[in-house]
């Protein structure tokens, strides 16, 4: 390396001079450049405040009614001029030039400044306007002139603009707005010097300078015309001459350098072949084994020392980052495939094959108890629905992440594995001095932190702590079954072993009766439906009924409903088929909690109910069967009540109204009777004291032991048994 540097630096060192001087022209021209593109700011930012001020006169002109009333035909009091001239000064003010403005009232003849009121005998700029307000299509900005409002004051130059209110054809005054020339160009030449140039002289569009003491237009080099009121700018570049002095030594400096480099390159080209030696011995052994690799991929190989170095260097760097990415992966694989079988009980291991197993990982391991947490992603089928696979995956990689956070701020270890899609365990190392219910204040901060930051909830299962390692099955089953409990807990709950604890004694709900109870109200079209509705899920609420048990729940009232469809016309057929079918099917998974899937099946219910209803009454039959059926609720107790008396009533042959009765209410006549009767037989037994006889006789059974033997063939027990049985 010693003997490549003074190559190096008699290489650099001469480009330097070369460059320098070859840049000097350039950087001449460069600067001009710069100087004509500020001049060119400074004439767009002078152009831009003249369209400013001309929009802003035509805008104030047809938009403020207090300047519109100066040439109204109402006589205007000293009050209304004051108004009118401190919009005036307003409007001047909001510029960064000097503006005057006046306004000419034809029907007066009178001139308004902002400070004065003037008639046209002794209105000092009187010339000018009648001259401009005579000659119509005078438009943008004058050449520069004298303005003066008295002949006492002193004269100024000033562009003006000139605007009839409120157009040419029908004119009813006018206004003049005028620029102050030397406001302008000191705001240029302000410009100007903070950017290090010379002073600014401004030509009007006959090439006249705006001030007389401006007659010359020499040593200013940038010339620059606006396309808008057609004036000449112009300006000297300075410290242009600064450049020539390097000049005159560029083609020396050009030659020198050109020399220099071809002595440079011999030199390096003889300090070379010297020092080629140990890189060709490497280019040697390299070689075939470079040879070889090609070969075998099919290519042909470089013939290129440094190629082939480079070539192999890259193979080494490249299996060398493949094996430690391979070694992380089989590492990280292999934990989790371990975590996964000591979670689910697939493998236990003792304290010391534990403590060997994480020390071989390069992981803590200590710990007096373990805890496990479930934590569950509630909706993931929404969740699924909602983002896309890459979303997914950064979400769950946050969750997982805030969690280890949470962790590590009260420095303890934790594990973790997402056991399903939607569910993610954590196994805690705790102390034996732990606080107590450490766990569940971990959920509840965690819980706050997810609800603020991310658009997603989490239910929590807390498992029981255990001691061993061994034990770690039996902590996350007690948390999987926890975090399942939030079918009656809601979503975003925190579940531990107390929240079981207080329901565990329980009834169970026979399901199958229950619905086929509800259905079977459902189809006498018998509102009570809804209350058994109701009592059967705030039993499963109550046994603590899983999502399983709610999904076949699903199934079987599906099941049940269908037999009452089919049943149906043809019309409800299809409409249970095109509306419902899928709609009751989606329920057990769209629903989290029991409330959940109790409101979705009540509203489906209630609707199908509601549907089935309106396509009974558009049915003749079926009224008089809901008559007859009405009539047997209000008249039960009459024991001559039967076919033939009904038949009299409704003036409907016997005959016609049982099958009638059947086909509409899918029940016999006598079957319904029955139930009618026993129904509230059943009720004062269990709800009065009353004796047997009373009872028989008030439900339309004048012979006791007819209304025994009817009682048990139909509930398999006397009623005085039923009655004992069903108080105790």
């Amino acid at each position: 390396m010693l003997s490549y540097a003074p190559i190096f630096f008699v290489i650099i060192s001469s480009l330097i001079f070369v460059y320098f001087a070859t840049l000097n022209s350039s950087s001449k021209n460069k600067y001009l450049e710069t100087n004509k593109a500020i001049l060119q700011q400074m004439v767009e930012y002078t152009d831009s405040n003249l369209k400013l001020i001309e929009r802003n006169v035509s805008k104030m002109m047809f938009s403020e009614k207090i300047v519109q009333s100066f040439y109204d035909e109402s006589p205007e009091t000293v009050y209304d001029y004051y108004l009118i001239q401190k919009k005036l000064i307003e409007f001047s003010s909001s510029f960064p030039f000097a503006v005057s403005i006046y306004l000419y009232n034809e029907r007066t003849g009178e001139f308004l400044t902002s400070s004065n009121l003037f008639t046209k005998q002794n209105f000092g700029d009187l010339a000018f306007f009648s001259n401009a307000y005579l000659v119509p299509g005078l438009d943008g900005w004058t050449r520069p002139r004298n303005y003066r409002q008295t002949d006492q004051h002193q004269s100024s130059k000033v562009v003006s603009i000139f605007k009839y209110f409120p157009y040419p054809s029908d004119k009813k005054g006018a206004l003049i707005l005028n620029v102050d020339v030397e406001s302008i160009l000191d705001e240029l030449n302000r410009m100007n010097n903070n950017s290090g140039s010379g002073s600014i002289v401004l030509l009007d569009d006959n090439n006249r300078p705006f001030l007389a003491n401006e007659l010359s237009v020499e040593g200013k080099s940038i010339f620059v015309q606006s396309e808008y009121t057609g004036w000449q700018y112009y300006s000297e570049s300075t410290h242009s001459d600064e450049f020539t002095i390097l000049s005159l030594f560029s083609n020396f400096w050009i030659v020198f350098g050109m020399a220099i480099i071809v002595i440079a390159i011999a030199w390096f080209t003889i300090v070379t072949h010297f020092n080629y030696k140990p890189i060709q011995n490497i280019v040697g052994k390299i070689g075939p084994f470079m040879s070889r690799r090609s070969e075998g991929i099919g290519i042909k190989s470089s013939r290129n020392e440094l190629k082939l170095i480079e070539g192999a260097i890259d193979h080494l760097l490249e299996r060398t980052v493949d094996y430690d990415h391979l070694h992380r992966e089989r590492k990280l694989l292999k934990q989790k495939s371990m975590n996964h079988d000591l979670l689910i009980g697939n493998r236990t291991l003792t304290k010391d094959e534990w403590t060997k197993y994480m020390t071989g990982m390069g992981l803590p391991y200590a710990y007096d108890k373990l805890g496990v947490i479930v934590f569950e992603i509630d909706r993931y089928a929404k969740f699924k629905e909602q983002y896309s696979p890459s979303d997914q995956y950064l979400l769950k990689y946050i969750v997982e992440n805030a969690f280890l956070e949470f962790i590590e701020q009260r420095s303890l270890i934790c594990w973790h594995l997402w056991v399903h899609p939607h569910q993610l365990a954590v196994v805690i190392h705790l102390q034996s001095d732990h606080e107590a219910g450490l766990l569940r204040r971990i959920c509840e901060e965690y819980r706050d932190w997810i609800n603020i930051n991310l658009e997603l909830t989490l239910s929590s299962g807390i498992g029981d702590e255990v001691s061993s390692i061994s034990d770690i099955e039996k902590s996350f089953r007690s948390a999987s079954a926890n975090v399942s409990f939030k079918t009656v807990a809601g979503t975003n709950a925190i579940i531990d072993h107390t929240f079981v604890i207080g329901r565990t004694n329980a009834k169970k709900i026979n399901w199958q009766q229950a619905i086929q109870e509800m259905v079977h109200l459902f189809r006498l079209n018998d509102l009570q439906w809804t209350a058994k509705l109701d009592e059967t899920m705030e039993g499963m609420k109550q046994s603590l009924a899983t999502r399983r048990e709610m999904s076949d729940f699903v199934s079987h009232l599906t099941h049940h409903l269908l037999k009452v469809i089919n049943s149906r016309s043809e019309e409800i057929q299809i409409l249970w088929r095109e509306e419902y079918t899928e709609s009751v099917g989606k329920t057990a998974f769209m629903a989290e909690t029991i409330d959940e899937l109790h409101n979705l099946l009540r509203a489906i219910l209630i609707r199908l109910d509601d549907e089935i209803e309106r396509e009974r009454f558009a049915r003749s039959n079926h009224s008089i069967a809901l008559r007859i059926k009405t009539y047997i609720d209000q008249h039960y107790s009459d024991p001559n009540l039967s076919l033939n008396q009904v038949s009299d009533m409704f003036g409907v042959s016997s005959k016609n109204i049982s099958s009638l009765f059947k086909e509409e209410l899918d029940v016999k006549f006598m079957d319904y009777l029955l139930q009618v009767r026993f129904e509230h037989a059943k009720q004062m037994l269990m709800d009065t004291d009353e004796p047997i006889q009373n009872i028989a006789e008030k439900v339309g059974y004048t012979h006791v032991i007819s209304f025994h033997r009817a009682f048990k063939k139909m509930f398999e027990l006397p009623p005085g048994e039923y009655r004992n049985l069903y108080r105790s």
